[in-house]
């Protein structure tokens, strides 16, 4: 089985350099995952002139490992919006994705984009008599706020109770549709600038961030659109922003008999599923498993699950691919999308339902350098103040990680295969050790620069990711994404002779 997402096949054909010197722009862009290629198409009409720039490779982060389906059929969600934020705010939610829908469907046809886009119905599904009452429960939410569906049977292999079907969704392959957008923002003179990793932001009447390596963006505007928001001076973002980790695995062969559509049953773990076009055939892809970062599961134990419900259900032997994927959800529920001080926006933390929030985010952020105003603006506000029980709970349970992660027994390395890795902590510091394929040794502190929380070692992704708060390292400690603001440190192979016997 391949460890990489089904989209790689897919990747942008052409590199964009590095930012190596100080620069000035109408508008700058922080990140080019969907939200922020998102954001810069928006703009194309009324910016002066548009940078993006990306710490890693355009759309190689959470977007890349994303299983693709654009839908308002977030799970079992609706009944809790009311519940706990009323009527009129759930339909705010409603119907700002199904905006948002609509805004990717019309770009792929008034640009012509071929990227297996495809409208099919979604399902919420059942798999036992508690969800089943789920359903029903989440069908009265639907009611209340607006949205259209029947109760109707699904493939009996799948499930055996009436599922929720709301018409007009839809899915494609993610990175066929970026690439023909990059291929618009290029055209059209956006500067895109890779491997440029931001450290601050500030400013009032003109914004300046500033790159890893000193340089200077000097910018009217700056949106920030990367998985974790870059702002020193509101800095908390971590306290009310939870990261997930989930998991998707693609079907060698076969069908599995039934409706192409996109499914989610109501409770977690969730299993979710839709057919994805791979290789001229059709594929099913089985996604889910998420949970919590602080909880210490192993990726590939979650892969297996996936792989078992795949077999039970519909009797898959093989899989090609199978990857991990991390994402933040808020506390409450809802994106941050907005403005947090005066030029400077951000649009992050879609609950893992990052397609259509961030094409209807984007033409939010539009609307409020344009106007100063948007019907969301208040529910999605940044800055807002999400203390609630899940607030309360999680940052409580940070301490206890924080804790835990770093308690790793004082041991040495015997013996070490290719393509695996171990921590110990030897002499007050904790340490990574990853041996490649090639028998190539990386040695590394996994004391996450963050807050210093311990790193665990995933053994699917080959990084080392940080159970607090999300930061993610590759094993040569590189910072791929999170609250962190550099990289980790290095430990010359010539001092392994310090941690081996």
């Amino acid at each position: 089985m391949n460890n990489k997402s089904i989209w790689d096949a897919d990747l942008y054909p052409a590199s964009f350099p590095p930012l190596k010197e100080n620069i000035k722009t109408d508008v700058l862009i922080i990140g080019a995952g969907i939200s922020g290629l998102s954001c810069a198409y928006e703009l194309l009409d009324s910016a002066e002139s548009i940078a993006i720039v990306e710490q890693n490779a355009v759309y190689q982060g959470t977007t890349l490992r994303t299983t693709a389906k654009i839908t308002y059929q977030h799970g079992y969600i609706y009944h809790d919006l009311n519940k706990k934020h009323g009527r009129d705010k759930a339909r705010l939610y409603y119907e700002f994705n199904r905006g948002g829908i609509e805004r990717i469907a019309e770009i792929v046809s008034s640009e012509n984009i071929d990227c297996d886009f495809k409208v099919v119905n979604g399902y919420l599904f059942a798999l036992t008599e508690n969800e089943r009452i789920n359903i029903e429960k989440e069908a009265v939410a639907y009611e209340k706020i607006g949205v259209a569906y029947r109760l109707k049977p699904v493939n009996e292999r799948l499930c055996p109770y009436d599922a929720l079907e709301v018409k007009d969704q839809a899915n494609f392959n993610i990175t066929k549709y970026l690439r023909e957008i990059v291929n618009i923002l290029t055209a059209r003179g956006v500067a895109i600038y890779e491997n440029t990793r931001i450290i601050d932001v500030f400013g009032d009447a003109q914004t300046v961030a500033v790159t890893s390596g000193n340089k200077r963006i000097l910018a009217n505007k700056i949106i920030v659109c990367n998985h974790y928001p870059v702002y020193k001076k509101f800095n908390f973002f971590f306290t009310k922003m939870i990261p997930y980790y989930s998991y998707s695995v693609i079907a060698a062969e076969g069908g599995a008999g039934i409706e192409d559509a996109n499914y989610i049953n109501t409770t977690s773990p969730t299993i979710a599923l839709r057919y994805v076009t791979h290789e001229g055939k059709r594929k099913l892809n089985i996604s889910g498993a998420s949970h919590e970062a602080y909880q210490f599961k192993q990726p590939l134990s979650e892969i297996n699950r996936l792989k078992k419900f795949g077999k039970d259900k519909f009797g898959f032997p093989d899989y090609q691919y199978g990857w991990f994927a991390q994402d933040y959800a808020t506390t409450d529920l809802f994106p941050l999308i907005g403005k947090i001080k005066d030029n400077i926006y951000v649009a992050t933390s879609f609950n893992k339902w990052g397609m259509a929030a961030a094409a209807a985010g984007a033409m939010m952020i539009k609307n409020l350098i344009a106007k100063n105003d948007s019907v969301y603006a208040a529910l999605f506000n940044p800055t807002r103040a999400a203390i609630n029980c899940k607030f309360l709970g999680y940052n409580l349970k940070v301490v206890g990680t924080l804790l835990k992660t770093r308690r790793i027994p004082n041991r040495k390395v015997i013996k070490l295969k290719p393509d695996s890795a171990v921590i110990l902590k030897k002499k007050g510091k904790r340490i990574g050790i990853y041996k490649d394929p090639e028998h190539k040794l990386y040695i590394v502190d996994i004391t996450c620069p963050h807050m210093r929380c311990g790193l665990r070692f995933n053994n699917l992704a080959k990084t080392y990711d940080c159970k607090c708060h999300g930061s993610r390292f590759t094993y040569e400690g590189k910072l791929i994404d999170g609250p962190a603001l550099k990289d980790l440190q290095r430990i010359p192979v010539t001092k392994l002779h310090e941690y081996l016997e």
